[in-house]
């Protein structure tokens, strides 16, 4: 089979004799980090992903490679030391994503306001041209007396070397016992290259401050050229002032664009309250007119999203209808970007559930558990405290609760493992949410009410119609209940594919690693098996390929250049060199290969 390089993209799911599926939630290059005591950790590390509806997604891995963080980034609940630096995440939903705002009087004399501020920055328009001549020439009058951007960057890039070097130094050198008389060697071994490390830093940063020193002193005596550069930088602020200035009205594409943008920001800001409308107002007026100020172009909605999302959700303008007073648009909801409280309160319950792993600390001990989930529905439903509580005692059916009627004033304590399992699977689903997150879902109960859990997931789903996300490192509870398997490596997704391509077609050494580790492969009177090494540390920068350490089928680009996402078939792709078409050809481990007799005989049958 051909293998092809293709980029970071969302990777399409295309199942053979099954429709295409409408994709819920699109990630794109989703970075994530984390402010631990000074030091930057980043979690999640340029990660797409489509998530499809109707599907069963797994997420797999060790400890720490990430799985809870990638789900908790898309369902708004990262720590607040917490923060995405770059990527999107895009859910698509049409009920949250339909906006309508009834023109009042009020929000139309909004609009008229934001209309006439926006054809008065569009005047900025005309000196567009200049004002970047103008920006241009000083970030070369500044870099004649400084470091030029190439120059900046090359010691920025060399100065995060030889920290990151001195972290990883100092994190091998607290490993070492400094009462061994084995360990001395290597303790002056570090000692010395953090030396080194430090010396070499200080000539980095003094050579770096002679050169803007020679160049800033060169540059004063040049009196000539400073005088140049000042009458041309006046001519170009005369030229600019001069066509802001000129006469004649805006062109009708301006007018019209303008018209648009003004709909936009009134659809955008109009479900919030006015005190924060009058904030977002200011925050948008100052970024578009800065945008017209530098000459973006604001016909691109791409450019236009950017700017919505310093300050709200960006509304994409569909009509106007007249008989009915209403404008009509359409939210781009972005969870990387979503700031309000509110619009949190919108996605995250309503629309992406999330069932934790320990049932006991998921509940309030002190409410009785039908309270609970009545709390959920009323927050999130229009109802009231009648068909809230009726419809509590159908979600309580529905997952397996006997008598809920008699049991709706129980307390958790009075509930075993499973059945508070239960129960926090019902306040999960109780708003009917379209993804639902399964954070480890079976890991404090034991093995026959897994087994329970499990399929009442399974059946909950076939019934309800949502997504699943399953976090888990069993490859058992893959087996039962995923369609895709997603494997996550230091942050990073290595491999993707159906759970058949997975399990009986697996490209990467990682997966191969993982299935090895399978207690159930393992032939009596055998060792079991495990991955050699840990996993790197996320506070360092990772060259090359993260598993390479601990990889026996590593070549030598594994520890220099990190691998593209190679395409093996429409829905399985693995990053690994292994599939560049110049490796060598390498299979999997022996005790992996020809997997279906042996996985049918554990699981059963993946199609049912």
């Amino acid at each position: 089979m051909s293998k092809k390089i293709v980029s970071q993209a969302p990777l399409s799911l295309k199942k053979e004799n099954k429709e295409q599926r409408k994709v819920l939630l699109s990630l794109k290059n989703v970075t994530v980090k984390f402010n631990v005591r000074g030091r930057i950790l980043t979690a999640i590390r340029n990660v797409s992903l489509d998530v499809y509806e109707h599907e069963s997604l797994a997420i797999v891995g060790e400890s720490g490679s990430g799985k809870s963080v990638l789900t908790k980034t898309f369902a708004g609940m990262l720590e607040n030391n917490g923060f995405i630096p770059e990527g999107s995440i895009i859910l698509d939903d049409e009920e949250l994503s339909k906006t309508d705002v009834r023109m009042t009087p009020y929000n139309r004399r909004l609009n008229d306001f934001l209309l006439k501020k926006l054809n008065k920055y569009s005047l900025l328009e005309r000196g567009a041209e200049e004002y970047r001549l103008i920006q241009a020439k000083e970030s070369d009058m500044k870099h004649v007396k400084s470091l030029s951007v190439s120059e900046e960057e090359e010691y920025q890039a060399r100065l995060r070397d030889l920290r990151d070097t001195q972290v990883d130094t100092n994190n091998y050198l607290l490993t070492l016992d400094r009462h061994s008389k084995d360990d001395q060697a290597e303790i002056l071994k570090c000692e010395e290259k953090i030396r080194e490390c430090v010396r070499q830093e200080s000539e980095l940063t003094a050579r770096r401050d002679r050169l803007i020193r020679e160049r800033t002193e060169a540059y004063r005596k040049d009196t000539a050229r400073q005088r140049r550069d000042q009458e041309e930088l006046a001519a170009l602020r005369a030229k600019r002032e001069e066509r802001i200035r000129s006469t004649g009205s805006l062109p009708e594409s301006i007018l019209e664009r303008n018209k648009i943008l003004a709909y936009e920001m009134v659809l955008s800001i109009a479900r919030y309250p006015v005190k924060e409308q009058v904030l977002f107002i200011r925050k948008l007026l100052k970024a578009f007119r800065q945008a017209m100020i530098s000459g973006e172009d604001l016909n691109d909605r791409n450019i236009r999203r950017k700017i919505f999302q310093t300050a709200v959700l960006y509304v994409e303008y569909r009509r106007y209808n007249e008989q009915e007073n209403l404008l009509e648009g359409y939210a781009v909801i972005d969870c990387a970007n979503v700031r309000y409280t509110n619009d949190w309160q919108q996605i995250r319950g309503k629309r992406i559930a999330t069932v934790f792993q320990d049932p006991m600390t998921s509940l309030n001990p002190v409410i009785p558990i039908g309270k609970q989930i009545m709390q959920v529905i009323l927050k999130h439903q229009k109802c009231s405290q009648a068909e809230a509580r009726k419809r509590t005692l159908e979600i309580m059916g529905k997952v397996g609760i006997p008598e809920p009627e008699q049991r709706f004033d129980d307390y958790p304590f009075q509930y075993s493992g499973g059945m508070r399992q239960r129960i926090v699977i019902a306040i999960a689903l109780s708003c009917q949410p379209k993804i639902l997150i399964c954070d480890e879902p079976t890991t404090a109960l034991d093995v026959t009410i897994q087994a329970q859990i499990i399929r009442l997931i399974k059946d909950l789903q076939r019934d309800l119609g949502f997504t699943t996300v399953y976090i888990t490192h069993d490859l058992g509870v893959v087996a039962n209940v995923a369609e895709r398997v997603a494997v996550l490596y230091a942050g990073q997704i290595v491999e993707l594919g159906t759970v058949e391509e997975i399990f009986y077609e697996p490209k990467h050494p990682y997966t191969w690693a993982l299935l090895s580790s399978l207690p159930q492969l393992t032939e009596k009177g055998t060792d079991l098996f495990s991955i050699p090494g840990t996993p790197p540390s996320l506070y360092n920068k990772i060259i090359g390929d993260a598993f390479a350490p601990r990889n026996e089928y590593a070549m030598a680009i594994d520890l220099t250049e990190e691998p593209p996402m190679f395409r093996v078939s429409d829905t399985h792709y693995a990053k690994t060199w292994l599939l560049d078409p110049r490796a060598p050809r390498t299979e999997a481990p022996a005790n992996i290969q020809n997997l279906h007799e042996k996985m049918v005989s554990i699981y059963g049958d993946f199609e049912e």
